[in-house]
């Protein structure tokens, strides 16, 4: 398979600097973050500008990158005059964006450690949703039985696509890029840089390679949205758990102080949104409003305080539905009251909100 362009494939509407954000480095160097920085873009990433030799960077992934945070283990140290990021627990080294004496260590240190916990969360995200290339490249010759290693490290997360960077050869001239797998591609560009001035890169060549590449890409499919339809007629009664009526035409109430929804976990995603249609009891004047907390998987998320009528949304972080069998969705509303005691009617049940419906669905590749 050679390496020639095809142009009818390539993305040409895409500017650079949106092309670069569908990649993601994993480390050797800092290569690919600079591309990124030069085409105008500074995405937040744990390896964008790491050194992270391979048989490291396999360990990591092993575990999950746990402990890489450990403020115990997060170090400050120096590099030609620059301050430099030292994560012991895996041996990584990444520049800090400091140069010596414009900044104090101590306070390097602690920002790092703020930082570091999301930067493996969106990293992790990143390997699990798999709606971005993954890009590998080193100076040194890459065993076969190595690249297998980190394409089975990656299939580990998800259906991720392994970008492996090399200098151009005969027949794979710069700026071209091939498939070979099914989750596997191919780039070349005209030289990779070295390791003593990785800025001496070929930007034309790194961002026709990428183009390439990413007309290749085949991204998972949209994450299918779960809706729940309450009332007699609708499909929620088998996710529903403690604090429900029975179902009515058209909705359900939930009663009393708490009640509890179980869903089926969605397929990965970065983020996903919360869509509930809703109808708070209220009887003015003695009960003005509601107010609903909603928690998923034992994390609050939202409070709707007071509870408007209609369609109301939040967002879910992805990494509350990650890794869970099950999506427990509890939602607390404490001010629930029976419509005899408010208004004098012939019900005695607590009644808090009435449920329409409730959609959660996926947002990838952010």
């Amino acid at each position: 398979m050679t390496g020639e362009p095809q142009t009818s494939l390539l993305p040409t509407e895409i500017s650079d600097r949106d092309l670069v954000l569908k990649f993601e480095s994993l480390g050797d160097n800092c290569e690919l973050g600079l591309v990124q920085r030069r085409a105008g873009a500074e995405p937040l990433g744990l390896l964008r500008f790491a050194g992270a030799p391979l048989p490291k960077l396999l360990r990591a992934m092993a575990a999950r990158f746990a402990g890489l945070a450990d403020p115990t283990q997060v170090r400050i140290g120096l590099g030609r005059g620059e301050y430099m990021v030292q994560l012991l627990k895996y041996d990584f080294v990444y520049h800090a964006d400091a140069k010596v004496g414009d900044a104090d260590p101590a306070t390097l240190q602690r920002q790092q450690v703020r930082i570091l916990p999301f930067l493996v969360e969106k990293l992790l995200s990143d390997l699990e949703t798999a709606t971005k290339i993954l890009v590998f490249r080193q100076n040194e010759p890459l065993l076969a039985a190595d690249l297998i290693d980190l394409q089975q490290a990656v299939s580990k997360f998800g259906p991720g696509t392994l970008l492996w960077v090399q200098d151009a050869r005969p027949g794979h001239p710069p700026g071209s890029a091939d498939r070979i797998g099914e989750r596997l591609l191919a780039g070349y560009v005209s030289r990779l840089a070295t390791r003593e001035n990785v800025p001496d890169l070929d930007l034309p060549s790194w961002l026709g390679m990428l183009r390439r590449a990413y007309a290749l890409f085949q991204p998972p499919p949209p994450v299918p949205a779960i809706t729940l339809r309450f009332g007699t007629a609708g499909n929620a009664r088998a996710s529903t758990g403690f604090g429900w009526s029975a179902p009515e035409n058209g909705f359900t109430w939930s009663i009393g102080e708490r009640s509890l929804l179980t869903l089926e976990a969605p397929q990965p995603a970065d983020s996903y949104r919360l869509e509930m249609d809703v109808a708070p009891f209220v009887s003015p004047p003695a009960l003005q409003s509601q107010r609903l907390t909603v928690q998923v998987n034992g994390e609050t998320v939202e409070v709707f305080d007071p509870l408007t009528r209609g369609r109301v949304t939040c967002s879910v972080p992805g990494r509350l539905v990650r890794d869970h069998p099950k999506v427990e969705i509890l939602l607390e509303h404490p001010r629930a009251a029976s419509p005899r005691d408010v208004a004098g009617e012939d019900d005695t049940r607590p009644l808090a909100v009435a449920f329409r419906s409730l959609t959660l669905s996926g947002a990838v590749g952010a």
